[in-house]
């Protein structure tokens, strides 16, 4: 939780710019300090209750149906109830190399009505793929809030390096499409 807050705090920090809203989801960027990659800001509502949407982002062999370019992913160890570590390939357009992460996904329930999500990477559990880059810096935070029965409000921020060679334009320049196509799909499993 203390990772939380603290990335929550330095994001805070910064002037976030507007990038991109689409069915209510907006989608803002902001300069990070050390790195040419942008982070990454969504806000938007989503219908459900925090235990369905918990249950999506635990299963992760089904991340394949809506976060964007996952080819296949599993789970590699079970911590807790609310925290799994698992493995993930993404699939790149060419000439870009695919890439993939050993990440651990942790849901915290302060509140009745708040729910935080940590993800980050875990280095060194398993082996690197020679065909596939690895992500080795990430940290990616959900704040959900019941706004009543049926609606939350979602803040969700990233900051990720997606490593190998690939230039920092070029991911900041794709950076809105990803997390803008992933929230539509959640939106439609949590129907």
């Amino acid at each position: 939780m203390i990772l939380t807050c603290s990335f929550f705090s330095a994001m805070a920090d910064n002037k976030w710019q507007l990038k991109k809203e689409t069915d209510g989801i907006k989608i803002y960027t902001q300069s990070v300090a050390n790195s040419d990659i942008k982070a990454l800001k969504a806000d938007f509502m989503i219908n459900g209750d925090m235990d369905k949407l918990a249950s999506v982002l635990l299963d992760i062999s089904g991340q394949k149906d809506w976060v964007y370019s996952t080819m296949s992913s599993k789970v590699l160890k079970k911590v807790g109830e609310q925290e799994l570590i698992y493995y993930s390939e993404k699939d790149m357009p060419w000439p870009v190399t695919n890439r993939d992460a050993v990440m651990r996904i942790k849901i915290e329930r302060p509140t009745e009505a708040t729910m935080l999500v940590s993800v980050s990477p875990v280095n060194g559990m398993m082996a690197e793929k020679n065909d596939i880059v690895r992500v080795k810096s990430s940290d990616v935070t959900w704040k959900v809030t019941q706004v009543n029965g049926s609606t939350m409000k979602v803040a969700y921020q990233a900051s990720v390096d997606p490593g190998g060679s690939l230039p920092a334009w070029v991911t900041n320049m794709f950076l809105t499409k990803g997390p803008l196509e992933s929230f539509k799909k959640l939106r439609e499993m949590m129907k």
